[in-house]
């Protein structure tokens, strides 16, 4: 894994990895993606991603009041969370893998601070080229870095107390896969 930049403290980024198409056709060709459903409290919608959740069994993630229990690895998986750990000194156990069809999908707002995450969150983007907005609070005016095809973001569990970040809507942009892997604390 090349050198990583520090876009903030505890938030850094690597260049694109240099077999990005070949991970992108293997996790299109493994994954199974779902809706999420979710009640802030005027009733369900559907969250602007599909997602699936993978990962070693009792990596059970809860957030956004959904509680999710993972499903197996699948290989490309397994060898990229194998690949990144060896790369980082990790031990990643989960994986939320989110689909993107076309610009126009987006996330808002949010800090992944969740009380079983653990270490480093390390999330690589597979596809079209994004926007990932960072923020401290509402009133700032957002860093803005380009997530290219194959770029991998670290984000310590620490800066998620500091630090929002959100993927806005890109009308133009294409269709991005993300993979956010995770390590969560076993009960």
């Amino acid at each position: 894994m090349q050198k990583m930049k520090e876009i903030v403290p505890g938030i850094a980024f690597t260049a694109p990895l240099d077999d990005a198409d070949d991970l992108l056709a293997k996790i299109k060709h493994e994954v199974e993606f779902r809706d999420e459903i979710v009640d802030f409290g005027n009733g369900p919608v559907t969250m602007p991603r599909q997602t699936g959740w993978y990962g070693d069994a009792g990596a059970i993630y809860t957030y956004t009041g959904m509680t999710n229990s993972p499903s197996p690895w699948t290989p490309a998986l397994i060898a990229l969370r194998d690949r990144l750990n060896a790369a980082l000194g990790l031990r990643l156990n989960s994986c939320l893998v989110g689909l993107y069809p076309d610009g126009a999908h987006m996330v808002d707002w949010h800090a992944d601070d969740e009380p079983e995450l653990r270490d480093t969150i390390v999330s690589v983007s597979l596809g079209a080229t994004r926007t990932f907005q960072l923020r401290r609070t509402p009133d700032d005016d957002p860093l803005s870095v380009s997530l290219e095809h194959g770029s991998v973001v670290l984000m310590t569990v620490a800066s998620q107390h500091v630090w929002q970040h959100s993927v806005p809507s890109e009308p133009a942009a294409g269709a991005r896969i993300n993979l956010t892997f995770r390590t969560i604390a076993a009960d």
